[in-house]
């Protein structure tokens, strides 16, 4: 889709990113980093990994989040308590399920960027305020980009996934901008698009992938399949 309106129209003055699938692929990740946490429990643990495979400890997990669900808002807190609930029959110490966490998280922010993002995003920095809103762990200071971003914000427990609205809220405080001079991009329909456009951003789906979006939404502002069409909807004088 042809994109008719240009930032400055728009009155622009920040941008919000997701991070998942919105800078990076999600799941070669997610599934290295599964891997990682499944080694280091395997060599330190056989009996366990005797009884259970990676696919079991991840089924696990998600029963538990079942039961608690909102252990969805803080990813990292949700496998801390898994990781201690599924070593405690083992005789496994708080040391070995805060390193269990440790290696997994570490693993989880050797990410790969897709081809234009790391340019794109620092020709946007020198002219819009930049931040990210994700409901995962990554860390922008470990993947080694936080001089990019003015601000960064993960889900926790004392701050919802989303599409709750905490952390957009919290972010237009951090920034010192109204919602309406934001633009949020993101890859997903509803937790980004729907969420941000409820709180008078202005937004911007991306996809990467061919995907189809859903009809019973109302549509973003803009739809785009890299960073590289923000950077050419930017005034010149941003360029």
């Amino acid at each position: 889709m042809e994109n008719p309106i240009d930032l400055q129209s728009m009155g622009i003055t920040a941008i919000t990113f997701d991070l998942d699938d919105t800078l990076w692929p999600c799941a070669p990740v997610i599934t290295a980093a599964e891997q990682t946490y499944y080694d280091w429990i395997s060599q330190r643990f056989p009996q366990l990994a005797d009884k259970h495979s990676l696919s079991d400890i991840i089924d696990l997990r998600r029963s538990m989040l079942a039961l608690r669900p909102e252990l969805k808002n803080d990813v990292t807190v949700l496998r801390q308590i898994a990781t201690a609930e599924l070593l405690e029959p083992y005789g496994a110490t708080e040391a070995d399920v805060n390193e269990a966490v440790r290696v997994c998280v570490e693993a989880r922010q050797k990410v790969t960027f897709y081809d234009e993002v790391l340019t794109a995003l620092q020709e946007l920095s020198f002219h819009y305020r930049l931040g990210s809103i994700t409901n995962g762990n990554a860390d922008l200071s470990a993947i080694g980009v936080t001089h990019i971003f003015d601000i960064e914000l993960a889900a926790t427990l004392q701050l919802p996934a989303k599409p709750a609205p905490d952390m957009f809220i919290a972010a237009f405080e951090a920034l010192g901008v109204s919602s309406e001079r934001v633009l949020h991009v993101g890859d997903h329909p509803f937790n980004d698009v729907t969420a941000a456009k409820e709180l008078g951003c202005r937004t911007a789906w991306i996809t990467r992938y061919d995907d189809t979006y859903p009809d019973d939404l109302e549509p973003a502002d803009l739809n785009i399949t890299d960073l590289n069409a923000l950077v050419q909807l930017a005034p010149v004088i941003a360029r």
